[in-house]
């Protein structure tokens, strides 16, 4: 495993489910800094072992909680938790790992995908932004968690983390309006995406017949 891929350790997948995160970065303010009105369906993209899932069920508990991973492992894991704790209205499902990911076309179109940790793994946050837009419905929101760049004795490296400015460039890149940005507690910042009105919704076309090189951008 590569340092970049320090998220696949279950050392760490453990820490994200520890008290320790909770006193770091209480999920109440996490509920506060947002703004989750308008939700039915809201996709926990990266969701790990479930850190917000008791949250979310005290927060709406009418919402259908759809927890998108790439780990089959963990997947597992979560079903087991889902029947141990009678977690409802809760579905996991597997999301192919690649850098510009899209939710399959069976899950119901979120109005919220919440991004706690995840974008950072990412070589271009920016790509997987676009990507998670695009899996939305217009004016659809991505809601992101991450880690501030500063140097600590616990999370990722310091090399390994994204700046809030930084974030946000990459977001503009794409084209993404940052609706809000801020600090969350010490070690985490928030931010609100979604398209900005520039943004050109439509689809990469990778077929090799009609660009071998590159992708086309289609309508």
């Amino acid at each position: 495993m590569s340092e970049t891929e320090y998220y696949r350790s279950q050392t760490y997948q453990e820490y994200l489910l520890s008290s320790h995160r909770r006193e770091l970065c209480p999920p109440e303010d996490v509920y506060a800094f947002f703004n989750w009105k308008g939700l039915n369906n809201l996709v926990d993209f990266g969701s790990g072992l479930g850190f917000y899932f008791t949250e979310f069920r005290k927060w709406f508990p009418d919402v259908w909680i759809w927890a998108a991973e790439c780990q089959q492992e963990i997947i597992d894991m979560i079903l087991r938790r889902k029947l141990m704790e009678g977690i409802e209205q809760l579905t996991p499902f597997h999301i192919d790992q690649s850098d510009h990911p899209l939710l399959p076309e069976w899950v119901p179109v979120p109005e919220i995908i919440f991004a706690s940790l995840s974008l950072s793994t990412f070589p271009n946050p920016g790509l997987a932004m676009d990507g998670l837009i695009r899996s939305m419905k217009a004016g659809g929101r991505l809601f992101i968690v991450d880690w501030s760049k500063t140097e600590s004795g616990f999370g990722p490296k310091i090399n390994e983390k994204i700046s809030m400015d930084k974030m946000k460039f990459l977001a503009e890149e794409y084209k993404l309006e940052v609706t809000k940005s801020g600090r969350i507690s010490e070690h985490f910042y928030g931010m609100e995406v979604k398209a900005s009105s520039s943004f050109i919704y439509g689809y990469y076309d990778l077929k090799e017949e009609e660009d071998e090189d590159s992708a086309v951008f289609k309508q």
